[in-house]
């Protein structure tokens, strides 16, 4: 088997099963409740989105990309707007869709449903909610970085294709620039990863060319939403520039978190997890706790970390049992998909 794509997948589900423990939490809260800094899977405290869930359990990050996965599969490898919605709407009828749902994938799956119950903003003021009125850049969130990664694998290293297609999947839910800036930047680092010849260097050299030509196709669309935001290409140079510094890993660290934010929307989550994996050399695990214990929307993060790292470096970097642990606890099959994804 692809140990690459085996690695992805298994990367993205651990980052975000030991995310789900850390989410919405500060630092210090963290090492709080948990007495120092996570590195392994945990029960989520119950003011957690997972609250209630075991350790080892995903939640949206992973579950979301994963069914997007199989109908990927069950179409040949075909994918388009309509498998990625077709995807979500099956989502929206799992465990995952009532605690973990945010604004943008709850008001998309509603849609779909055509439920008019509940308007574009009506889920933003409810109590506990991670978005808020007023701010439409905050739609731009982590959610479509967060499932990306497919369309990377399945490019075969051609970066231009990993861009297309990331862009008609990310439609599906996210149809505003900075969300296909973003989720073209995961894509396109998956897709340089799955090269046997590459480096951490060439990974976010791609990820740059997927947020620039990603945001470019999204504006040359008429179906697109465009409203004021941030550049998700200009703070990824920003979350580069500061990996880059030379100092201790746990400064530039803080610096990133400080600087970028570790927040839902994708303008930080991308950045910061590109800023972890350079600050950590592109080491698997080590890049994963630290998205892990970054803060806030620690499960999106890791679980992109994870994609990324985890192709770069194959499942073999990957903490030995860990593959049981997910496949036991969520109840799917990690290995069958990744032998699926590497027959299309």
């Amino acid at each position: 088997m692809n140990k690459k794509i085996l690695g992805c997948l298994l990367g993205a589900a651990v980052g975000d099963a030991m995310g789900a423990a850390t989410e919405t939490k500060s630092i210090r809260q963290i090492k709080k409740e948990f007495g120092g800094a996570v590195r392994d899977f945990k029960t989520p405290p119950d003011d957690t989105l997972a609250r209630g869930r075991r350790a080892g359990q995903i939640t949206d990050a992973f579950s979301i990309p994963y069914i997007l996965a199989n109908h990927i599969i069950k179409n040949n490898g075909n994918i388009s707007k309509k498998i990625g919605e077709e995807a979500l709407l099956e989502w929206g009828n799992t465990e995952y869709f009532e605690p973990f749902a945010g604004m943008t994938t709850r008001n998309v799956v509603n849609r779909l449903r055509q439920d008019a119950s509940m308007g574009t903003w009506a889920f933003a003021g409810r109590l506990g909610t991670k978005l808020y009125k007023s701010h439409y850049y905050a739609l731009s969130s982590n959610g479509a970085a967060s499932k990306a990664y497919p369309a990377g694998l399945l490019s075969k290293g051609d970066i231009d294709k990993a861009i297309e297609n990331t862009v008609e999947l990310t439609m599906a839910s996210h149809d505003d620039p900075y969300s296909i800036s973003g989720a073209c930047a995961v894509a396109s680092a998956v897709s340089e990863a799955m090269k046997m010849k590459t480096s951490i260097h060439q990974i976010i050299e791609a990820a740059l060319e997927g947020s620039i030509k990603g945001e470019k196709l999204a504006r040359a669309r008429k179906d697109i939403w465009t409203y004021p935001g941030p550049s998700v290409t200009k703070r990824i140079h920003m979350a580069v520039q500061i990996a880059l510094r030379s100092g201790e890993k746990d400064e530039v660290i803080n610096e990133l978190r400080e600087r970028i934010g570790s927040g839902p929307a994708i303008s930080e989550s991308v950045p910061i997890a590109l800023g972890i994996i350079i600050a950590n050399q592109g080491s698997t695990m080590e890049s994963i706790y630290d998205a892990v214990n970054i803060g806030d929307e620690t499960s999106s993060i890791a679980c992109i970390v994870g994609a990324i790292v985890g192709t770069y470096n194959g499942s073999r970097s990957i903490t030995d049992g860990y593959l049981d642990i997910i496949e036991k606890e969520n109840n799917i099959n990690i290995k069958k998909q990744a032998e699926e994804l590497e027959k299309l």
